[in-house]
C-alpha cells in the first residue's frame, strides 16, 4: 500500500471498530483488515445487553472494567449520533433478574448481595411489586431483581455507526483480507502477511479477530487461546413493546426492542465453526421466551441465527501488549464485546499511542498464567509454537 498506516486493525467487528475509531480521531493513520464485511460475525448479531452487573457473580477484575465500560456508553452514544446522524439505541433499560421458585429467588439475591455491598445499585422486587411494574412477566414468577443501570444497545446500528464514525475520522477498510499471521522483524511486529502472500506493513498490529485469533499465526495468547462459542438467537415480533427492561429468567433473556421486536437468546456451545440453527435450540428458546412473557405466544417469529462469540477458559478478555513488542491483543471478550467495547477501544488506543491506559489491564493480559522459559524473564520474548491454519479474520 503507498498510504502506510501506523497500525493494523485485524478484524472488523466491535472490537475492531471501536479501537480504528478511537485511534483515528486521534490523528493516527489506521486500516481495519476483514475477511468479510465489518461487523459480519458476533458483534452484529449480539443481543446488545450492556449487563456489567448481569455478567459478574462478584465484584472483581471484570465486574471492575465492565462498570468503567458502561460509564462510558452515554457519551459514546452522543458522540456517535453527533458524527454519523445514527442513534445506536443505547437505552438505561435496566435488566431484570426473573426468579420461578423462592429457593430460585433466595439464590439470585445471594448472587448480588456482593455487588449491592460493592456500592451497586440493586433493587428487590416481591411478587406483588413484580406484577404492578412488569405485568407482561408471567404470574409465575415469585420476585426479581432490579439492576437498574445496566442496559442495552443496538449492535447493527453500533456497528454502522462506528464504521461511518471511523471512516470520517480517516481510518481505512479493507475487506476480503483473510490474515495468515502478523510479520515479526528484529523482536518486533512490522506487519501482517494476507493468505495471497501480500505483506502490510505497518508500525503497530492489533489482533481483534473476535474467534478467529487463534488462527492467527503470531498471535499472543494465553493457554488454551480463543475457542469459538456458537450462540443461536431468535427474533420475534410483536405490534408494540411488550415490557421495557431486558429480561432474564431461569431458562432464557429477551431483549426489547424499540420497534416491537424481542430478541430470544441464548445457547451455548462448542460445535467449532459450524453455523447452523438447530431446531432443538429454536424450539427450547422459544419454550423459554413463552413461559417468561407468555403474551409471546402470539408473537410473530421474524428470522433466527448463529454466531460465534469468543470464549476464554477463565472467563477474561485478552487485552493487552504482547511479548512481540508493537503487538496489541484485544479478543477473548465472550458474551461482553458488545459491553466492554468503549474501555477496550480507550485501552488499545492508549497502548497503541505509548499512553498509560485509563484502568488496570494486569488481569487481562495476552501472557497471563504462562511460565517464562529458563533464563528467560516474563517480560521478554517467548518461543510461539506457529499454528499451521490459516486466519479468517
Amino acid at each position: 500500500m503507498s498510504w502506510k498506516p501506523e497500525c493494523l486493525i485485524v478484524g472488523g467487528g466491535v472490537i475492531g471498530c471501536g479501537v480504528a475509531w478511537e485511534l483515528a480521531r486521534r490523528g493516527a493513520r489506521v486500516t481495519v483488515l476483514e475477511r468479510s464485511v465489518p461487523g459480519a460475525e458476533a458483534s452484529s448479531a449480539a443481543a446488545g445487553i450492556l449487563g456489567a452487573q448481569l455478567e459478574s457473580e462478584a465484584p472483581g477484575p471484570l465486574f471492575t472494567l465492565a462498570l468503567a465500560s458502561r460509564r462510558r456508553y452515554p457519551v459514546w452514544a452522543r458522540r456517535l449520533a453527533a458524527e454519523t446522524g445514527i442513534d445506536i439505541e443505547h437505552r438505561p433499560s435496566g435488566v431484570l433478574e426473573v426468579a420461578f421458585g423462592a429457593d430460585e429467588l433466595r439464590r439470585v439475591r445471594k448472587r448480588f448481595a456482593l455487588q449491592a455491598r460493592a456500592g451497586a445499585r440493586i433493587e428487590h422486587l416481591d411478587r406483588r411489586a413484580l406484577r404492578r411494574e412488569h405485568p407482561a412477566v408471567t404470574e409465575r414468577a415469585v420476585g426479581a431483581v432490579l439492576l437498574r443501570d445496566d442496559g442495552r444497545v443496538d449492535p447493527p446500528a453500533l456497528l454502522r455507526a462506528l464504521r461511518v464514525a471511523s471512516e470520517r475520522a480517516g481510518a481505512r477498510f479493507r475487506t476480503g483480507a483473510f490474515v495468515r499471521r502478523v510479520v515479526v522483524r528484529d523482536g518486533r511486529a512490522a506487519g501482517v502477511l494476507l493468505d495471497d502472500g501480500t505483506v502490510l506493513e505497518a508500525d503497530r498490529v492489533v489482533v481483534a479477530a473476535g474467534s478467529w485469533s487463534s488462527l492467527v499465526e503470531g498471535a499472543e495468547l494465553p493457554p488454551g487461546g480463543v475457542t469459538p462459542a456458537r450462540g443461536q438467537i431468535v427474533e420475534l415480533g410483536v405490534p408494540c413493546p411488550l415490557f421495557t427492561p431486558v429480561l432474564h429468567g431461569p431458562r432464557c433473556y429477551l431483549v426489547p426492542r424499540d420497534d416491537g421486536r424481542v430478541l430470544v437468546g441464548s445457547t451455548l456451545e462448542f460445535v467449532g465453526f459450524r453455523r447452523e440453527v438447530t431446531a432443538g435450540a429454536v424450539r427450547t428458546l422459544l419454550d423459554a421466551a413463552i413461559e417468561l412473557v407468555p403474551a409471546l405466544a402470539d408473537a410473530a417469529v421474524l428470522r433466527s441465527w448463529s454466531s460465534f462469540r469468543p470464549y476464554t477458559h477463565d472467563g477474561l478478555p485478552v487485552i493487552g501488549s504482547a511479548d512481540v513488542e508493537g503487538l496489541v491483543m484485544a479478543t477473548g471478550h465472550h458474551r461482553n464485546g458488545v459491553l466492554l467495547a468503549p474501555i477496550t477501544a480507550e485501552v488499545v488506543a492508549a497502548l497503541v499511542l505509548g499512553v498509560r491506559p485509563p484502568v488496570d489491564i494486569g488481569p487481562f493480559s495476552p501472557v497471563r498464567g504462562r511460565e517464562p522459559a529458563p533464563g528467560v524473564s516474563a517480560s521478554s520474548g517467548r518461543r510461539r509454537v506457529a499454528r499451521r491454519e490459516t486466519a479468517r479474520a
